[in-house]
């Protein structure tokens, strides 16, 4: 795993932002936006609406940890994002 971070520009709600993260984390991202069939930027304005007092990242992080621990546990192969982002709001960081 390259812990190696990243900044890219993401669109969140039509409103152009960075977000900083790890080469592994984004490539995580990317895959669970393949698998879902959704735009990068459309996932990232789904986890910035649950986020709460989360920072951007932390969200992040904490929907692709989720994300795959749902698929691991679950055999499931997609729709997952509901599940993923729900609790992100009410973590502490």
């Amino acid at each position: 795993m390259n812990a190696r971070m990243q900044t890219r520009n993401i669109v969140i709600a039509k409103r152009r932002t960075t977000v900083r993260l790890e080469e592994a984390v984004w490539d995580a991202l990317d895959e669970i936006c393949l698998k879902e069939e959704i735009s990068r930027h459309d996932l990232c304005t789904k986890i910035d609406q649950q986020r709460g007092r989360a920072n951007r990242a932390q969200a992040v992080r904490s929907t692709v940890i989720n994300y795959f621990r749902l698929l691991a546990g679950s055999g499931k192969t997609a729709n997952l994002i509901p599940q993923a982002l729900q609790g992100i709001s009410k973590q502490t960081f």
